[in-house]
C-alpha cells in the first residue's frame, strides 16, 4: 500500500511492488503533507489478488502533524469480477497515533475505513488496529466488527520480521493468521493463513524488489479461482 499506516495496520502490499513518487510539503507547528503513486503487479490484500491476477494503479497522499498523530487517504484500482456490476477502486480512510517508547520499541494505533466504489454490491467495512516493533520484528493485530461484504467479525493478528543485507539489500518476512466468527468470507473455512518473502535492492531513492506471496487456501476454499495461489510479484520503487 508509502503510507506508514498501510505498512503496519493492514499490511495491505506486503510482496505487492509498487512504483511510488512522493513528495513532501512542511508547515507552521511541524505539518507535513506527502503523497503517493505506484503500480502493482497483483494487489493482493492479506495474501488474496484484489485485481483478478492483474496489475493496478495506486496512489495517497498522508498527513503528519509532528506530534505522532497522522491521517491520510489511500486508493487502488479492485477487478473482484462480477461482471458488469463490479467495483472499480478501492479508497482507505485512516488515521492514527505512533510513538516512541525507547530507541528499539516503537508503537502504532488507529483506525481505517475501507471504501469500495463502482459495484452494487456493499462491501465497505472498518477496522481497528494496533502494533508493537522491537528493533526489525513487529506484532500486531487488526479487528473489524463486521469483516468486507458484511461477512462478521474478523481477526488478523500478524508478525514481521526484516534483514539488512549486504549490498543496500533487504529481506522481508511475513505471516498472518486471518479469522472469523463464522463460515461466510470463505466457502468451506473459518480461517487462514497468509505469507509473504520479500527480496529488496536499493539504489539511492530507487528500490527494486521481488516477493513470493500466498496463503494456505485451496481454490474450492477461495470462490473456485486462483486468487489465493502463491505467486511471485516484481516492481520499483521511486520515492523522494
Amino acid at each position: 500500500m508509502g503510507n506508514n499506516m498501510k505498512k503496519i495496520a493492514a499490511v495491505m502490499t506486503v510482496g505487492a511492488l509498487t512504483l511510488a513518487a512522493s513528495s513532501a510539503v512542511n508547515a507552521e507547528g511541524g505539518l507535513s503533507a506527502s503523497a503517493n503513486l505506484g503500480v502493482v503487479t497483483d494487489y493482493k490484500f492479506r495474501g488474496i489478488s484484489q485485481t483478478d491476477g492483474g496489475a493496478a494503479v495506486q496512489g495517497g497522499v498522508d498527513l503528519d502533524f509532528g506530534n505522532g498523530f497522522y491521517l491520510g487517504t489511500w486508493a487502488s484500482q479492485v477487478d473482484f469480477a462480477y461482471g458488469a456490476d463490479e467495483t472499480d477502486y478501492e479508497q482507505d480512510f485512516y488515521g492514527g497515533y505512533a510513538g516512541e517508547i525507547s530507541e528499539t520499541v516503537s508503537y502504532d494505533v488507529g483506525y481505517i475505513y475501507y471504501a469500495y466504489h463502482g459495484g452494487d454490491n456493499d462491501e465497505d467495512y472498518q477496522e481497528i488496529y494496533g502494533s508493537v516493533s522491537i528493533s526489525d520484528l513487529t506484532l500486531g493485530m487488526a479487528y473489524s466488527d463486521d469483516y468486507w461484504a458484511a461477512t462478521g467479525a474478523f481477526y488478523y493478528p500478524y508478525a514481521e520480521y526484516s534483514f539488512a543485507l549486504p549490498a543496500d539489500m533487504s529481506l522481508g518476512l511475513h505471516v498472518g493468521a486471518n479469522m472469523f466468527d463464522e463460515e461466510g468470507f470463505l466457502f468451506e473455512a473459518d480461517s487462514y493463513i497468509d505469507y509473504s518473502v520479500t527480496l529488496g535492492k536499493e539504489f539511492g531513492s530507487l528500490s527494486l524488489s521481488a516477493s513470493l506471496v500466498g496463503t494456505d487456501i485451496s481454490d474450492s476454499e477461495c470462490f473456485g479461482l486462483d486468487w489465493c495461489e502463491p505467486s511471485v510479484l516484481a516492481g520499483a520503487s521511486y520515492s523522494w
